[in-house]
């Protein structure tokens, strides 16, 4: 019996030692550290990413590793696999539509915001999300320079015979702007009507490039007269390059909304501070950074007062919503059998 106590004795003080000390990612979890996705676009040295990082960490002495992603939806599921293996805090860089179609592969912290905004009726939404926090906004429009021929006022104007191999778009199942403009499409047309708009689009663009670098790669090298982006894109031309020859094109129809977010994953090992970044991002000092290096509208919108974002026209706006997963599959398997067939 006492050989039998003695090794019910040794097994409990494994079991005691393992559960306080086994390596699920907890237990040696550094709480003075941040791990967070994002793009390529946000966390490069070209984007709001290293200026964030650098403002973050001397506020609050929370040191923020980047890990580039292209796919949110794969680290979605990566982390979803990992479970408390899984590293990473924050997810930034999704829209609306990473967060219809795959953000349910993850449970998501529920944030509170810090920050008091002033937006547009058609974005009040946002301001009742709860789990994924927008940090920055802009209309999708059609951008083309200043001396374009063609007057266009409204979708159907693409199949104006002029523009016939000129305009450069993306394709909606690889890019998030070129999904915005097919569900732009289908909710403001029949459904037969934007079935037979979208066929005749697959004849008239001169392309549907993967990316929005892409197809706005073509339109600089003036292979296209249009291009698929935002109506934030002039600014930069403008800034950046001194350029006031680009402009954005309104549409009657009205516009459709790009919006990122940031979220924070249930699986986070530095949990609190994750929140704090996320809630950081919609601060003044932080909005004022993402607007001058993502060249889209902040949330804040005092911060680009007095800038080059004072100038850009208010387009009319179609209702911001998370649309349907089931609707996002309906729409992009339509395209894919029209492309298909026109392919």
């Amino acid at each position: 019996m006492k050989h039998f106590l003695a090794f019910v004795a040794v097994i409990f003080s494994c079991l005691t030692v393992f559960y306080f000390y086994r390596d699920d990612g907890q237990a040696s979890a550094d709480y003075t550290s941040l791990k967070v996705y994002g793009s390529g676009s946000f966390i490069g040295s070209w984007g709001p990413g290293p200026k964030l990082k650098e403002v973050f960490e001397k506020q609050t002495g929370i040191k923020i590793t980047y890990l580039e992603m292209s796919d949110p939806a794969l680290v979605f599921q990566k982390i979803s696999f990992e479970g408390n293996q899984a590293v990473g805090d924050v997810i930034l860089s999704l829209d609306q539509y990473d967060i219809a179609r795959s953000a349910d592969k993850l449970t998501w912290k529920t944030i509170e915001s810090k920050t008091s905004f002033n937006l547009p009726e058609n974005l009040k939404e946002l301001e009742k999300m709860e789990q994924f926090k927008a940090y920055d906004w802009a209309p999708i429009a059609f951008v083309s320079r200043d001396d374009l021929k063609v007057t266009i006022e409204k979708l159907d104007d693409l199949l104006k015979p002029e523009l016939k191999g000129r305009i450069a778009l993306e394709d909606p199942r690889t890019s998030s702007p070129g999904l915005n403009f097919l569900a732009w499409i289908y909710k403001v047309k029949p459904e037969a009507e934007a079935d037979s708009f979208v066929k005749q689009l697959m004849v008239q663009a001169h392309s549907f490039s993967p990316s929005w670098s892409g197809a706005y790669g073509l339109f600089k090298n003036k292979q296209a007269d249009i291009v698929l982006s935002y109506a934030t894109s002039p600014v930069y031309h403008l800034v950046e390059e001194k350029d006031s020859h680009f402009t954005a094109i309104e549409f009657k129809e009205g516009h459709p909304i790009q919006v990122e977010f940031a979220g924070v994953p249930d699986s986070c090992i530095n949990c609190d501070a994750g929140v704090r970044f996320v809630q950081f991002l919609q601060t003044p000092e932080a909005q004022k950074i993402i607007m001058e290096k993502n060249y889209m509208f902040p949330m804040v919108k005092s911060v680009q007062e007095g800038t080059a974002f004072d100038g850009v026209k208010n387009f009319k706006l179609l209702p911001f919503k998370i649309e349907m997963k089931e609707q996002l599959q309906k729409w992009l398997g339509t395209w894919s059998e029209l492309r298909k067939n026109e392919g």
